[in-house]
């Protein structure tokens, strides 16, 4: 424990020399215990260190940028440390533009269905989880965006190529929108991506109320099928529902999801999840995934649980 104390301290001190040059690090780690049908009950924990860049140009122009270190071994603090998700961009009266490992226009406009959070995401990695990111990593993702806001709407056209110059383009187009009506917060998103060998469209919707009540719906629908390397969705179409509920503290949430696959069977799932806020950037977490014709996408078998902090410095 004194270890770690003595890196956070460090950390956080580098964090505030390099602020001043538009660079700020932060971090976030996890501590407590998982389980299932498929691995015994044991600790976990998990630690992420994040990289954040800033400036701006003469002229007004804005730019930055994320790279994120983590482990490369799962849960095993002592594993190889890599770079990931390393994405810069530039913003101005334009637009925005973003080049690299950053969401595609498909997944950029359609909302997730999850709120909360677990130590090994076992509320939303359930057989049949509605985690639909489109056709982004077909080739290196290595993406380039470019998104452009007016009023309460937003567009985005992005693309992604193959290095090897053999296979097409892997484009998308992305549109949404976010107001208030009668109350309520209000989101929807509209997407197509396309490869060459698959087409996907998808939609979403969410809605938000004052009183602590939410609830979010995602649907795609996948035209082809895999290609030669892979490179395609099994399954042609997938939904799913999330609900959640906010009072104080307290987050509780629950959502359901399954789709069609091409070659049977049709996965489902349901997924529960209990966030307390103890303040001070300390959150303890609950979750729980259970899976029907199929593994849940953690490993951890058709039932997994955890239970822990995160921790956020």
């Amino acid at each position: 424990m004194k270890k770690i104390l003595l890196a956070s301290t460090a950390i956080v001190g580098f964090a505030g020399a390099a602020a001043a040059q538009g660079v700020s690090v932060t971090g976030y780690a996890e501590m407590g215990i998982v389980g299932g049908d498929l691995i015994e009950t044991q600790f976990h924990n998990d630690v992420v260190i994040n990289f954040n860049f800033s400036g701006s140009t003469d002229n007004g122009l804005e730019f930055g940028g994320k790279v994120q270190l983590d482990d490369t071994n799962g849960s095993n603090p002592n594993g190889s440390p890599a770079f990931d998700d390393e994405a810069f961009w530039v913003s101005g009266a334009f637009g925005k533009v973003t080049l690299g490992e950053t969401d595609g226009a498909f997944d950029w406009a359609l909302s997730e269905i999850y709120t909360g959070t677990a130590l090994t995401d076992d509320h939303s990695t359930h057989a049949g989880a509605y985690w639909f990111t489109g056709l982004d990593a077909t080739y290196d993702n290595q993406i380039m965006r470019y998104e452009y806001s007016f009023g309460d709407f937003g567009v985005a056209v992005s693309a992604e190529m193959d290095d090897a110059g053999v296979g097409d383009t892997n484009w998308s187009l992305g549109g949404k929108w976010s107001g208030n009506m009668g109350g309520a917060d209000i989101g929807l998103g509209l997407g197509v991506q396309d490869n060459g060998v698959n087409t996907v469209w998808g939609l979403s919707a969410s809605a938000a109320l004052a009183s602590g009540f939410s609830a979010s719906l995602g649907y795609a629908d996948l035209d082809g099928t895999a290609d030669a390397v892979g490179n395609g969705v099994a399954s042609d179409a997938w939904w799913g529902l999330g609900v959640a509920y906010t009072t104080g503290a307290l987050t509780v949430g629950a959502n359901y999801g399954e789709y069609d696959a091409i070659a049977g069977p049709n996965p489902s799932g349901f997924g529960l999840v209990a966030n307390y806020d103890l303040g001070g950037g300390a959150v303890a977490m609950l979750g729980y995934g259970a899976s029907d014709d199929g593994v849940a996408g953690n490993g951890a078998g058709d039932h997994s649980f955890s239970l822990g902090l995160g921790l956020s410095f």
